[in-house]
């Protein structure tokens, strides 16, 4: 385990000892996933994959929760609920993945970049994967751009292009409607979520770390990332909110109207 990782372990630590006589918050909490035990897309780190054996702790976990679907988008004011989400469109996600949490009942969005499809990427869902795993019990399929580039960069065009484009082939791959977004690197401001709003996106997340309340906009919902060291107590700390300090080391991207290339 990396320095950088025991240090914020020891502070999350130290600040889920301090809430233990409080309940975890109330609300909609979104865990971000992205690969099951395979390399994940620029990650050199090794951060954002996690063992299939971490995988199934957390799903014991997670079957003890009130786990549900993305849509039709459901906050509750007085109790916790947890929707699972994996980004890019690892292969693992319907070969480990998908069988695990079907076991469980447990629903499941996967946000995938269709031109890692169109490219037959490595490690990544082909267009026939992508079909089965569309039909998977519980599974539901997201866009997640077309080149996985940072949307805020982007000029007006190559954003429509980028949101109309990815959500129109994976409509064309599985058959059915895609309404549901993630953005490429967590990155948003309120011109890509208004350019996601005119694409024909009902909901979008984004990477900022947070429980979502009933009043958050269903196009800027907040998520919480899970990282490779992340043991069933660490989950179990994300999921009360003991790690929701974690929101303040970026900006709220609703607050950003335009972000600088």
């Amino acid at each position: 385990m990396r320095w950088q990782t025991l240090a914020l372990h020891a502070l999350a630590q130290g600040t889920a000892l301090a809430r233990k006589p409080f309940s975890p918050r109330c609300g909609l909490r979104i865990l971000m996933y992205h690969s099951v035990g395979s390399f994940v897309y620029g990650d050199k780190l090794g951060l954002h994959t996690i063992s299939e054996k971490l995988f199934r702790q957390h799903l014991d976990v997670l079957s003890r929760m009130r786990t549900v679907p993305l849509l039709p988008l459901l906050v509750p004011e007085v109790e916790l609920s947890v929707a699972i989400t994996f980004d890019d469109g690892y292969a693992d996600n319907l070969h480990i993945a998908a069988p695990r949490l079907a076991e469980r009942g447990i629903p499941f969005t996967v946000f995938v970049t269709s031109d890692f499809i169109r490219r037959h990427e490595r490690g990544f869902l082909s267009s026939d994967e992508l079909k089965q795993l569309a039909q998977q019990p519980g599974a539901s399929i997201g866009a997640h751009g077309c080149s996985h580039c940072h949307l805020t960069r982007c000029s007006d065009s190559q954003l429509r292009a980028e949101l109309r484009d990815s959500r129109h082939y994976l409509e064309d791959l599985i058959g059915r409607s895609v309404t549901t977004l993630a953005y490429p690197h967590g990155f948003s401001d309120r011109r890509v979520r208004d350019a996601a709003l005119s694409a024909g996106y009902q909901l979008g997340v984004c990477s900022r770390f947070d429980i979502n309340q009933r009043s958050r906009d269903p196009l800027m919902l907040n998520r919480c990332v899970i990282v490779c060291d992340d043991t069933p107590d660490i989950l179990r700390q994300k999921l009360s909110g003991a790690w929701d300090w974690y929101r303040w080391r970026s900006v709220d991207p609703l607050s950003v109207a335009f972000s600088a290339v």
